[in-house]
């Protein structure tokens, strides 16, 4: 079961990142895609997947925010990561978009770090 949930996270990982990447090249090219509904939907459901498989590798292994400092840097890394997208998509000065566009791609690289130390630190240790 671990295994099953542990690829389906990682899985979603990846998915998650080549959303944000690509959704932010449509954006600083100015692309019609960004209207589609299923691009305005799809991410919502890979972040739900994503969320929701982390979760369940955490019960499953027992592990709490609390007791694991790098799962609690993740968490804090996941809500600047999607305040930064948020921002990145929502900004009105183009330079501020593509600041916190890139900003959170290295937020992402951060917490992709920590799960791979397992250390708070990440790449900065």
């Amino acid at each position: 079961m671990y295994l099953a949930l542990k690829h389906l996270h990682l899985t979603f990982v990846v998915l998650s990142l080549l959303a944000f990447f690509i959704r932010g090249i449509w954006l600083f090219m100015g692309s019609s895609m960004l209207t589609k509904k299923w691009v305005k939907i799809l991410p919502h459901i890979i972040s739900l997947v994503l969320l929701a498989s982390g979760i369940a590798v955490a019960v499953h292994l027992g592990m709490s925010p609390g007791s694991q400092p790098w799962l609690m840097a993740k968490i804090i890394g996941l809500v600047v990561y999607i305040a930064l997208g948020v921002a990145a998509f929502k900004a009105a000065n183009p330079v501020t978009r593509k600041a916190c566009w890139v900003v959170a791609l290295l937020v992402f690289a951060y917490i992709t770090s920590v799960a791979v130390t397992k250390t708070p630190l990440g790449f900065f240790g």
